[in-house]
């Protein structure tokens, strides 16, 4: 099911961990719609600013799944409000720097494991203002240490 010109529902519920362990990765209609939302604000739009498709590593997770990849017991991703994503034949850093610097209304948009690694992205709660907040994430799922970075820091 297309959720957008170039997303699917099934590549952002998709979801290796749960298939290795059983888990049901299946979003609500309400966790859908957000999904939807996200696809439409910022993953078409950054696709088109950067010029190049984006590899979807992780979207939409379920509770338990959440849990078993070492994610936030906050995290956007279980409301549908966040993908993890690769831009293809970019380098990571110089995607990441300019989608924070451009006009896309993210709530958060974090670079983490280093140049090899992968974006996050997330819309706001509905009926939120996007924080606008950028991080740059060392460590891995579960041991997180963020830096924020500042208009104007590359």
């Amino acid at each position: 099911m297309n959720l957008s010109e170039h997303f699917t529902l099934e590549e952002l519920v998709f979801s290796e961990v749960a298939l290795r362990k059983g888990l049901d990765n299946v979003p609500s209609m309400t966790q859908a719609a957000c999904l939807a939302t996200l696809c439409h604000t910022l993953l078409e739009p950054a696709r088109e600013l950067l010029g190049a498709p984006l590899r979807i590593h992780s979207g939409y997770r379920a509770p338990a799944v959440n849990e078993a990849v070492g994610g936030a017991v906050t995290s956007a991703h279980m409301d549908g409000r966040a993908a993890d994503f690769v831009p293809v034949d970019l380098p990571l850093l110089n995607a990441f720097h300019a989608l924070r610097t451009s006009p896309l209304p993210f709530d958060q948009i974090i670079q983490e494991c280093g140049p090899s690694g992968w974006i996050h992205i997330s819309i706001a709660v509905p009926g939120a203002t996007p924080r606008r907040q950028a991080l740059i994430a060392t460590g891995r799922p579960g041991n997180w240490h963020y830096q924020q970075i500042h208009s104007g820091e590359t």
